[in-house]
């Protein structure tokens, strides 16, 4: 069979027949990649244009230039994406093709071999040298993806990041992030690390409260006493920090920030300074992140109301509170004196402790429809959102549905409302970062944070 007909054998119904053309085009190597690129680039072709993206990509080396000059053409924009992804998994026999394009005049093209090189892990650690010039790319994109291509190829670049550091190189501050992307506190030398407590302790003379994102569980303590927390969260090596940092490193933790590191999101917590008489502690503790990879979420909220009952033995309250940015979830457990006497949580209703809180007084739980009479939204275009926002704010008006309260609700009226920081919030002391017992055993998450 010949290539033109493989090529139509492309579009067959059949998943073995198209596994079997393309199977047989990449044998046909270099001859293919014309006729194969062509259907690629053809927007009305009746082939799935991943098909001949992936022959393209088997193929290899003879497919690396043609692709690069597709990204480069005046076709469609859709065009140069397909060609765009092709390029960025050609299996080519050297990764230096890759990066001897890393200096390209377009950015997309910088940009997709940084991200090969990333991916290739510590097979591109001899390439490294050539991604420094990336860190002060013109394009903010291409230098922040040469900061993950270090972190993808691992600490094998620590020693290359450090001598940049050294040098009179313009790439010596964006290299700071990129070791601590690769490495965190460690990949930092000793100067480097003096250097970072210089700057957060000029940070904290004038730092001021901000409005946090919440995303995560946190605990709220009616106390000043920091070392009492450290010591009743088993915390040490605490470490002074700026309130952004603090954030930074509990977000950092919870979104992904935690790569490699099997106990990234509870190696540390942020204790915060003591703000309107309250201290709060951000993190997920040994015993919470352990007991959530159990069979069901069963085994977190036990051990939270466990610590809740406890702490507030100690505290005379304890409260924990828990947001989601992503799918909606909010939870909280409130404690006295050593008993539960509130715990609610969206995504498991009927597990409830208590008959309600007088801070949720005037709200419903977010589970609760309100009593939104049937086809409340009829005549409105879903898809037109200031259009529903504003019918919905009509028919509570209308029926008097009351607001709906989340975590946050409840903190702002009980402890603290961390997403309402601001100037108005009294600071007593400044936050911590300090180690659990993941933390003292498996070392902390890399990336780079904010301070």
């Amino acid at each position: 069979m010949g290539i033109p007909e493989l090529i139509e054998q492309l579009a067959a119904p059949e998943m073995e027949a198209r596994q079997a053309a393309g199977a047989a085009l990449v044998a046909a190597g270099a001859a293919a990649v014309g006729p194969v690129l062509a259907v690629l680039c053809n927007e009305a072709s009746p082939v799935y244009w991943g098909d001949p993206a992936n022959v393209l990509r088997r193929i290899g080396d003879p497919a690396f230039d043609p692709v690069l000059d597709v990204i480069l053409s005046t076709g469609t924009e859709e065009v140069r994406r397909r060609a765009r992804w092709t390029f960025g998994g050609i299996e080519v026999s050297d990764l230096t093709r890759y990066a001897e394009v890393l200096a390209h005049p377009d950015s997309s093209i910088r940009d997709t071999a940084a991200f090969v090189l990333q991916n290739a892990g510590s097979a591109a650690l001899p390439m490294a040298p050539a991604l420094v010039p990336l860190l002060t790319d013109a394009d903010e994109d291409v230098c922040q993806r040469a900061v993950w291509a270090f972190a993808g190829i691992g600490p094998g670049v620590i020693p290359l990041l450090r001598r940049v550091r050294r040098s009179t190189a313009p790439q010596r501050r964006q290299a700071l992030t990129a070791l601590a992307e690769v490495g965190g506190w460690d990949a930092l030398d000793a100067a480097d690390q003096r250097l970072v407590e210089r700057l957060i302790a000029v940070k904290l003379r004038d730092e001021k409260p901000a409005s946090m994102h919440l995303c995560g569980g946190w605990y709220a303590l009616p106390t000043k006493d920091q070392g009492a927390v450290l010591e009743a969260f088993g915390l040490s090596d605490a470490m002074t920090v700026t309130m952004r940092l603090g954030e930074s490193a509990w977000n950092s933790d919870h979104h992904g920030g935690t790569l490699g590191h099997e106990h990234g999101r509870c190696s540390r917590t942020y204790v915060s300074p003591v703000l309107d008489g309250w201290t709060l502690v951000f993190g997920d503790p040994p015993g919470s992140a352990h007991s959530a990879s159990a069979e069901t979420e069963s085994g977190r909220r036990q051990y939270i109301r466990r610590r809740c009952a406890e702490l507030s033995g100690v505290f005379g309250a304890a409260h924990w509170y828990g947001e989601s940015c992503g799918d909606g979830w909010t939870a909280w457990c409130l404690a006295e004196h050593g008993r539960i006497i509130r715990c609610y949580d969206v995504f498991e209703p009927e597990d409830q402790v208590g008959n309600g809180h007088a801070a949720e007084d005037g709200y419903r739980l977010p589970h609760e429809d309100g009593g939104f009479p049937e086809g409340w939204i009829d005549g409105i275009d879903v898809s037109d959102t200031a259009a529903l926002q504003e019918r919905y704010e009509q028919v509570k008006r209308d029926f008097a549905i009351p607001d709906v309260c989340h975590a946050a609700d409840i903190a702002g009226r009980l402890s603290v409302d961390p997403s309402e920081l601001d100037e108005r919030t009294s600071v007593l002391g400044h936050g911590v970062l300090a180690l659990t017992a993941c933390g003292r055993r498996y070392g902390t998450p890399r990336g780079a944070l904010h301070i």
